[in-house]
């Protein structure tokens, strides 16, 4: 795994934009985008700063042949954009069913039959797909 879907990941999950980020290590967003596009690496005192605040180490983000592991949400999106997709379709729709499920809005029973049909969903549309070729 590249050090930019790394990086990517990393700040996902600290809700931590790329302006704030390079900010916090001292870099210029130009800088760091840079960085996101491998055309330049950091410096090693860069480096360290941007390991540190995500509490990795300098060797796990320039290592490509260290892969991250992914939880479901995660492989889903990347899925999605290695498909050259939007996420951000996806992204809003795991938001608002997380939202369902977390607050008390539903029932168990209704969590039940909200996964249930969201099943459906899916086996009528995999179905339609393989009808169409």
């Amino acid at each position: 795994m590249k050090m930019n879907e790394k990086l990517d990941i990393l700040l996902s999950r600290r809700h931590m934009k790329r302006v704030e980020f390079a900010q916090s290590v001292g870099i210029t967003y130009r800088a760091f985008a840079y960085y996101m596009t491998g055309s330049r690496k950091p410096r090693k005192s860069v480096l360290e700063k941007m390991a540190a605040k995500l509490e990795v180490s300098p060797e796990f983000l320039l290592d490509d042949s260290i892969d991250m592991e992914l939880s479901i949400e995660e492989k889903f999106l990347t899925g999605i954009s290695s498909n050259g997709g939007s996420t951000t379709d996806a992204v809003k729709f795991l938001a608002q069913s997380r939202g369902l499920f977390a607050g008390n809005a539903l029932s168990d029973k209704d969590k039940e039959n909200l996964l249930a049909c969201l099943n459906e969903i899916y086996l009528d549309a995999r179905k339609n797909s393989k009808n169409e070729k």
